[in-house]
């Protein structure tokens, strides 16, 4: 996987300045947010929800979904010990399809974060990093997503950096 990745740079721009490396780190979340905490906090994922749906259209075309195809999908908060501060809600989305090659741990994860798991895979290759401001409560909220991509199967993989995110301590591991 390169180390530098694409995103859109004006976008980043944007982009309050505590939030860019937030934002552009083309390695796992997870081990960055781990290395902000530090020892003494263990991140953990609250799971949302989790399931099996029909894609949105959003889905379906960054997917490359045919019509009628179904998805798996899985909410979680990521915080460190207290759920009522998390640091980062995500969303992966993975194709029915994908689960029936070599992606079905991704759909038993449970409490655990899955960005570990995804960036152990040495054949994971991921996308150009999109960035983009979304309108919350008045202000504005920011949220990256990529594609990884594992053979021919795709994972979308949406995050939303929430106000209780800690401060940036480095990238943590690959």
């Amino acid at each position: 996987m390169p180390r530098i990745m694409a995103y859109k740079t004006a976008a980043l721009n944007h982009a309050p300045r505590h939030l860019w490396p937030w934002l552009a780190l083309p390695a796992s979340l997870t081990a960055a947010l781990q290395r902000a905490y530090g020892h003494t906090h263990r991140v953990t994922a609250l799971l949302m929800g989790s399931g099996r749906r029909k894609p949105t259209y959003s889905e379906q075309r960054l997917l490359h979904l045919k019509r009628g195809e179904r998805i798996f999908w899985r909410e979680v908060l990521l915080h460190a010990g207290n759920p009522d501060r998390p640091a980062i809600w995500a969303m992966t989305t993975i194709p029915l399809c994908g689960l029936r090659h070599g992606l079905l741990p991704l759909a038993r994860h449970g409490s655990r974060p899955i960005g570990n798991t995804l960036f152990r895979h040495r054949r994971l290759r991921r996308s150009p990093i999109t960035m983009e401001a979304l309108p919350r409560f008045g202000q504005r909220a920011w949220r990256r997503r990529s594609i990884l991509r594992r053979g021919h199967t795709d994972v979308l993989v949406e995050e939303h950096f929430l106000p209780d995110l800690p401060p940036w301590a480095g990238r943590g591991r690959r």
